[in-house]
């Protein structure tokens, strides 16, 4: 029966979450089956998650350069409708922010700014998060913030679904398909021929602390991933593009004859 329930959790959720989002929520049961049910106690199941994904997918994202995010940075915003200046605000915030999802943007509220830190639960999956607020942040936060004062959320991406009575998850998806929408239209604009979506901003964090040689652990503890094991997939497609410059690197170095006969000799 709880095999069932559980399976049927999994397609319950599969039409709206990646395989990723399904295995982390199947690897939570499990882990909760495995504390109330131990094995070896009479009626443990050991193979009650046999048939269930608890695998981690990894996948090739699309992530921005140093170069084009700083040009995203400096863009005019006086040329910008005031529409645009809040998305493009939401997707540098999202990045200064160490990657913040768009979802936890969306939902944080003015109680989570506690001095110079946000303090709030990753909506995924209810971990505790304190990000301190970058100096160059600051300008965006009180420019964009939500001005009102009835509402709870600290910027005004939800602040409808409070006034319409939509379901928060509804509301939330059509914020979603919004932001998505413009970033599409900006990136058109400012990046030609680049495509990005709110997933961009985090992945793009991920990817240069990745590429500073930032270490495993301390990209996880940024992220909020479950586990070093889930960041370590995050970034596999990435392994190969660090290797490669590495070569690039040591080509460049023989090229302009750094190496001389008696370092070729100790390697030999």
């Amino acid at each position: 029966e709880i095999g069932v329930r559980l399976v049927g959790s999994e397609m319950c959720i599969r039409d709206r979450s990646s395989p990723n989002t399904i295995s982390t929520y199947m690897r939570t049961l499990q882990a909760v089956y495995n504390r109330w049910m131990s094995p070896g106690i009479e009626g443990y199941n050991p193979v009650l998650f046999k048939d269930v994904y608890t695998k981690v997918e990894s996948r090739t994202k699309r992530a921005l350069t140093a170069e084009q995010m700083e040009q995203l940075r400096n863009t005019d915003f006086s040329v910008l409708t005031l529409r645009q200046q809040q998305v493009l605000t939401y997707f540098l915030l999202m990045f200064m922010l160490r990657g913040m999802p768009f979802i936890d943007l969306a939902h944080l509220r003015k109680v989570d700014v506690q001095g110079n830190r946000i303090v709030y639960r990753r909506h995924k999956t209810g971990k505790q998060m304190t990000v301190c607020i970058p100096r160059e942040a600051l300008p965006l936060l009180k420019e964009f913030k939500n001005k009102d004062s009835t509402s709870l959320y600290l910027f005004p991406i939800l602040n409808a679904a409070q006034k319409e009575d939509y379901t928060s998850y509804e509301y939330y998806q059509k914020a979603l398909r919004d932001f998505n929408k413009m970033l599409g239209v900006l990136a058109r604009w400012l990046l030609p021929g680049v495509k990005i979506s709110s997933y961009t901003a985090r992945h793009t964090w991920a990817t240069l602390a990745y590429h500073m040689d930032m270490p495993i652990g301390i990209i996880c503890q940024a992220l909020g991933h479950s586990s070093v094991r889930v960041t370590e997939t995050y970034l596999k497609p990435f392994e190969n593009e660090r290797v490669d410059k590495a070569n690039r690197k040591l080509i460049s170095t023989v090229r302009k004859g750094k190496w001389g006969n008696d370092m070729i000799c100790n390697m030999l």
